[in-house]
C-alpha cells in the first residue's frame, strides 16, 4: 500500500471538474488498498482544516478573502505552519499536482523537493486562465508564466488529462509524458438511470457546471431564444453556481435556473435530459460531457480540450462554434432528427462506458507515478 497526496487549488464541496477528478480517483485508490490525502484551500472559513472522508484525509491551507472563489491564495500563517509540519509527519510515498498555476501547485511542488518526495503535475486546461478583464488577464498571463517557469525546475514529470493538454502544456515549453483521461464511475449509469424520460412532452435542454463566461453560457441562452420562436416543446435547464448566476438569474426569468446542485442532483438531471449543450472556450477534459455521455445525452459541445477526444467524429456528437447562431442549428438538428438524436445518446454513452472508465485509468496512474521507496 502507497500514501499518495493530491494538491489542488479547489476541492469538494466546491464544484467543478478537478474536484469531482480528484474525488474519483481518491476512491478508485482507496477500493486498490491505496492511502489519499488531499491538500488543498480553505476557501470557505466554514471548512475545517483537517478533516476525515470516506475516501481521503483532507487538509486546507488558508488562503486571503481576495479571489477566494476563483484563485486562492495562501496565507503562510501559524495554521499553514502547523498543517505542513503535519503533512512531514504522514510519510507520504508520491505527490500528484494538479493544475499549475495553482499556488497549491507550487507549495506542493517546494514541498516534495525539501522532502524528497517524487511529484508529478496533471495539467487540466488548454488555455490561459483568465479573470474577463484584459488588464488583469494581461498581467495575469505573465504571472502563469514566470510561475510556471519556477514548477519546471521542481517538477520534471507532467501529463494532461487529454492529448490538447499536453499540446498546451507546449506553449511552456514543456513535453509531457502521457495521458491520464478524466473518466467516470461506470456503474453510476445503473443507479440513476431512469426509462420515464423517454415519455415526456418537452425535449429538455441543458447545461450543468461552472456558472463561468468561459463557459459559453449567455451563447447558449441567445441560441435557445432563437429555438424559443420556432419550437414550444423545449424546455432549458441551467444548473451550477458562480460569478455570473445572478447576473443570469435576473435577466432571464422564464429559464429553469437551478444554481449549485450536488452530484447526485446534476446525474438526475442528465437522466431527463435530450440534448446536452457544452458551448465552453476552455477545458481539459470535461467531466460534464462524459457524464453526459454516460446518461444517454446526445451533446453539442466545442471542440476544446479533450471533447474532440470523446466526441470523435459525427456518429458521437455535435460539434459546434461557440456562436449563438450555431449552437441553435445544432440543437435543433437534433429536436427534428429524433432517430439521429437516440442513436447519438446511444453512440456516445457506449463510447464513454468503453474509453474512459476511472479503474482503468488510476491502474495506470498507479503503475506509472514515481514512489519515494519505489514500489507502489
Amino acid at each position: 500500500m502507497s500514501k499518495i497526496a493530491f494538491f489542488s487549488g479547489y476541492h469538494l464541496p466546491h464544484t467543478g471538474g478537478i474536484e469531482r477528478y480528484t474525488y474519483n480517483l481518491s476512491k478508485q485508490l482507496k477500493q486498490m488498498g491505496h492511502k489519499t490525502i488531499i491538500v488543498t484551500s480553505q476557501y470557505d472559513r466554514n471548512l475545517k482544516n483537517k478533516e476525515e472522508t470516506d475516501e481521503a484525509t483532507i487538509y486546507r491551507l488558508p488562503i486571503y478573502k481576495l479571489f477566494s472563489s476563483r484563485y486562492p491564495i495562501i496565507m503562510k500563517n501559524k495554521k499553514y505552519r502547523e498543517i505542513i509540519k503535519e503533512l512531514e509527519k504522514e510519510n507520504i510515498d508520491s505527490i500528484i499536482l494538479n493544475t499549475r498555476f495553482h499556488l497549491t501547485s507550487f507549495i506542493g511542488a517546494k514541498f516534495s523537493k525539501k522532502n524528497n518526495i517524487p511529484a508529478c503535475l496533471i495539467e487540466h486546461g488548454s488555455s490561459h486562465f483568465t479573470v474577463y478583464n484584459k488588464i488583469f488577464d494581461y498581467f495575469g498571463h505573465i504571472y502563469e508564466h514566470k510561475l510556471t517557469k519556477k514548477m519546471k525546475k521542481l517538477v520534471k514529470d507532467y501529463y494532461g488529462v487529454s492529448t490538447q493538454c499536453n499540446e498546451w502544456l507546449k506553449h511552456f515549453e514543456i513535453e509531457a509524458k502521457g495521458v491520464f483521461y478524466n473518466c467516470i464511475d461506470e456503474d453510476e449509469y445503473e443507479k440513476y438511470k431512469d426509462e420515464t424520460k423517454i415519455e415526456k412532452n418537452k425535449i429538455i435542454i441543458s447545461y450543468a457546471g461552472r456558472m463561468l463566461r468561459d463557459k459559453g453560457i449567455y451563447q447558449l441562452i441567445e441560441a435557445y431564444r432563437i429555438l424559443q420562436k420556432k419550437y414550444n416543446n423545449i424546455e432549458l435547464v441551467l444548473a451550477g453556481d458562480g460569478p455570473i448566476l445572478n447576473d443570469i438569474k435576473e435577466k432571464n426569468g422564464d429559464i429553469k435556473i437551478t444554481g449549485k446542485l450536488n452530484h447526485d442532483e446534476v446525474m438526475q438531471l442528465l437522466n431527463k435530459t435530450d440534448i446536452f449543450v457544452h458551448p465552453s472556450m476552455s477545458e481539459g477534459m470535461p467531466t460534464a460531457v462524459l457524464e453526459a455521455g454516460l446518461m444517454k445525452c446526445a451533446v453539442v459541445a466545442t471542440p476544446v480540450g479533450g471533447t474532440t477526444e470523446i466526441i470523435c467524429d459525427e456518429t458521437i456528437g455535435q460539434i459546434c462554434n461557440l456562436d449563438s447562431n450555431d449552437i441553435a442549428d445544432k440543437i435543433e438538428d437534433l429536436i427534428l432528427n429524433k432517430e439521429k438524436r437516440k442513436k447519438l445518446q446511444q453512440n456516445i454513452h457506449d463510447k464513454v462506458i468503453n474509453s474512459f472508465t476511472w479503474k482503468a485509468a488510476t491502474e495506470k496512474i498507479i503503475n506509472t507515478i514515481k514512489y519515494k521507496n519505489n514500489t507502489p
